[in-house]
C-alpha cells in the first residue's frame, strides 16, 4: 500500500468522497454496470461507502461487502451506509487488500474506484481479487490519468499545480497515469476478456447546463486541500500553488474556456 493517502481522512474528506460519487453516480460510477440480484459483490478500498450506497441504490438485492485499510474509513461507511437503510446483506472490514479476509471464490463481482492509483504494488491487489473471484466471475476497475487532465486558457501556475498534484501521487508510491495500463495489469494476473475503455469527457463555458462550473468546482475540491502538502512534503511553492488554484477556480469566467480529461473504464473475467 501506499505511504498515505494524500487527501487524508477527515471528516471533511469523508464528506468530499461522498459528494465525489454523487458526482460520477451515472457518468462513471453505474455506467455500463450490469449486476444481477443474486450477486455477491466486494468493493476493494471502499472508503467510507459513498460508492456502495450508490451501487446499493440502484442494486437494492446485492449481497456487498467492503474493505478498507483504515478503521474510521470503514467505521463511516458503517453510519453512512446505515443512514441509507442498508444494514442488511453487508460486510465491511478493516484489512489490507494485498491480504484479502475471505476465501477463495467468495465474490461474483469485484470493483474498485479511485483506489488503485493511490497504492503501491497494484498487481499484488488485482492478484487477490482474482483469488477471492468465482469461476466466471468479473471484475471492474475505474482509474484516471492525471496526465490528460487539460484546461483552456492554460496557465502556466496550473500546469505548475497539475505536475505537482502528480508528484503527490508518486511521493506516496502511488501512480498518477495508472488508468492507461490497467488492461496489461488485468491481463498479467490471468484475467480474460480483458477491456480498458477510456472514456472522455470534455465541458466548455457559455452553455445553459453548467457541466463546466461543476467539473471545476469538483476538481477544485480534490486538489485544495493538498496544497500545504505539496509545500511540506515536496517543497512546492506555495504562491504558485494558490495562483494555479485561483486561476483554475475562475476559468469558467476566461472567454472560450474548457476542460477535458480521460477516465478509464477496465474489466476482466476469472
Amino acid at each position: 500500500m501506499s505511504k498515505k493517502y494524500i487527501h487524508g481522512y477527515s471528516h471533511q474528506e469523508q464528506q468530499r468522497l461522498v459528494k465525489q460519487a454523487q458526482y460520477w453516480r451515472d457518468k462513471v460510477l453505474l455506467r455500463d454496470l450490469n449486476l444481477f440480484p443474486t450477486e455477491n459483490l466486494l468493493e476493494i478500498g471502499c472508503g467510507t461507502g459513498a460508492v456502495l450506497g450508490i451501487i446499493l441504490d440502484s442494486f437494492p438485492h446485492l449481497k456487498v461487502a467492503g474493505i478498507d485499510l483504515e478503521s474510521t474509513q470503514i467505521e463511516c461507511a458503517q453510519h453512512y451506509l446505515h443512514t441509507l437503510g442498508f444494514d442488511n446483506n453487508i460486510d465491511l472490514r478493516v484489512g489490507d487488500a494485498i491480504q484479502l479476509p475471505w476465501p477463495d471464490a467468495s465474490f461474483d463481482h469485484v470493483y474498485a474506484i479511485w483506489f488503485l492509483e493511490h497504492v503501491s504494488n497494484p498487481k499484488a491487489i488485482l492478484e487477490e481479487a482474482y483469488r477471492v473471484l468465482k469461476p466466471g466471475g468479473r471484475i471492474t476497475i475505474t482509474e484516471t490519468d492525471y496526465e490528460t487532465h487539460l484546461i483552456w486558457p492554460d496557465s502556466p501556475d496550473y500546469q505548475y499545480l497539475l505536475q505537482s498534484y502528480r508528484e503527490m501521487f508518486l511521493y506516496a508510491d502511488g501512480n498518477p497515469c495508472i488508468g492507461r495500463i490497467l488492461g496489461p495489469l488485468l491481463t498479467s494476473v490471468g484475467f480474460r476478456e480483458v477491456t480498458n475503455i477510456p472514456w472522455a469527457f470534455y465541458n466548455f463555458g457559455n452553455t445553459e447546463d453548467q457541466d463546466l462550473e461543476k467539473l471545476v468546482e469538483y476538481m477544485h475540491s480534490c486538489i485544495q486541500p493538498t496544497l500545504m502538502e505539496m509545500t511540506r512534503k515536496l517543497g512546492k511553492d506555495s504562491q504558485r500553488l494558490e495562483a494555479g488554484l485561483e486561476f483554475f477556480r475562475n476559468l469558467t469566467n476566461q472567454p472560450e474556456c474548457a476542460v477535458a480529461l480521460t477516465i478509464y473504464r477496465a474489466s476482466g473475467k476469472r
